[in-house]
Order: C-alpha cells, then structure tokens, then sequence
C-alpha cells in the first residue's frame, strides 16, 4: 500500500471519528425525551406511590405518619374538598421544567433539544372549587441537555442562567373548576399568570391538563414562547447553524398536602 493510500485511510478515519464524537457530542444519537403528558406523569407518580409503599413497610413508625397523611389526603379528595395549600413534590419523571427547541448543525443537520430540571419548587392554593394562588420557581442553572457543553455555554449565553438563575410563573387569575373532578378524570384549564424569564415577565394562558392521582393533584403544560419576548438570544458557535427563534416550554408538576 502505497504512502498516499496510508494518508488518505488514516485521514477518512479521523473524519469518521471526529463525525460521529460530534454527533454524539451535539445528542444526534441520543434518546430525546418524550414531550410531557398528564397519561406519563401519572403513571410515575403512581408508580413512586408503589414503590414508597413497599419501602414504607420496613419503617413502622414512618409508615404509619405516611399512611395518615395519605389517607387524610385521600379522605378529602373522596368527600369533594381539596381546599387549603398544596406544595410541589419533588420526583424524578414528574417534576420538572424544561424546553424543546429545534438546532441545526453544520455537516450533522437539525434535530430537537430537550433541556428540563427538577428542581422546581412552589405552591398551589384551593378554596372550594377555585385555585385562587400558584407561585412556582424553577432553578434555570440546573437545566440539563444530552450535552454538558451546552448546558455550561447557557450560563454566559441565551439564557444567561448565570446572571438570571431562576424563572417563575404567578397565577394572577383565580382558576374556576367548577366541581372536583373524580381520581383519574383528565381536566383542561388554561392558567393565566405572569411568567418570569431571562428577567423578562409576560402575562401568559397556559394551558394544563390536570388529574387527581391519590393524594396528590398532578398538572401538565406546554406552552409556545417566542425567544425574542424574553431577550433571550441565539446561542452563538462555529458549530451551530441556525436555531429556532422559538421554543415550547414544558411543566409537569405534582402537588401534594
């Protein structure tokens, strides 16, 4: 084999290689998550409930403060009366925050970003039949992609999650359900607030879905933003083609009392 033919081998290899570290590097090759619904946040909360429930069982002073709770919280979902304060619950598939975002990438093409965190925290208050007070915040500097690199060029770029660690959405309208709905019924509310980004608040409809699982009340949103709106810019890189100047806001939240 001649000189040339060793060159132009080794060359096409490193071009293989290189091709797929980006590929990989960007998430080309990763599992994107799928977009949050009210079927999948439920099934997690359930399962979690399970799962708890078996763990519970090998602390018999635990499992008897939870299973009060539970059946306090069951009790009154079963007589109609949902009424007083819920607060966020932390859980892994069920929580979180985040965005979809469409990229377009010299010599890979475009595919979809998810970035999501669960650190959000909040409060939802009910009287009756009304939600009359939701304050939610979400750390925006824990927000995590398929790709550290990226998420670490947010803090200085975008999002400037650095300089603007938090988003926030404030109910400022009392939401009317009209009757409880029965564990297990899906309902459509559209929730209007003021939400909070890159420092940047807008008076917002989003729309939920929510459901009574057990003792807790889960809901589930997306919501379409302009990027502009919120002063949030292109990321920029030798690497990055194009980005949409749009993104679809993802929430999925459990509450529970």
């Amino acid at each position: 084999m001649s000189r040339n033919r060793l060159i132009l081998g080794a060359a096409a290899a490193i071009v293989v290689v290189v091709a797929g570290g980006l590929a990989w590097w960007f998430g080309v090759f990763s599992d994107t998550p799928e977009e949050a619904t009210i079927e999948a946040a439920v099934e997690a909360v359930t399962a979690d409930d399970e799962d708890g429930g078996d763990d519970a069982a090998a602390d018999d002073g635990a499992a008897a403060d939870d299973g009060a709770a539970v059946d306090d919280g069951a009790a009154a979902a079963a007589d109609g009366d949902l009424s007083g304060t819920w607060t966020v619950v932390p859980d892994e598939n069920a929580t979180f925050v985040g965005y979809r975002i469409n990229e377009v990438l010299s010599s890979i093409g475009d595919f979809e970003v998810v970035g999501r965190t669960g650190d959000v925290s909040g409060t939802m208050v009910l009287d009756g039949t009304s939600i009359t007070a939701t304050e939610l915040v979400a750390a925006m500097d824990t927000l995590t992609t398929d790709n550290g690199i990226r998420d670490r060029a947010l803090g200085s770029q975008s999002l400037e999650t650095n300089q603007f660690p938090e988003a926030t959405f404030v109910l400022t309208s009392p939401i009317e359900l009209g009757e409880i709905p029965a564990e297990g019924e899906t309902i459509s509310v559209t929730a209007t607030g003021d939400l909070t980004i890159h420092g940047v608040t807008r008076s917002v409809d989003f729309p939920l879905d929510a459901q009574l699982a057990g003792d807790l009340i889960v809901a589930v949103g997306q919501l379409r933003v302009l990027l502009a709106d919120y002063d949030i810019g292109l990321p920029s890189s030798p690497s990055v083609v194009s980005v949409e100047d749009n993104a679809l806001l993802e929430l999925s939240v459990a509450f529970g009392r």
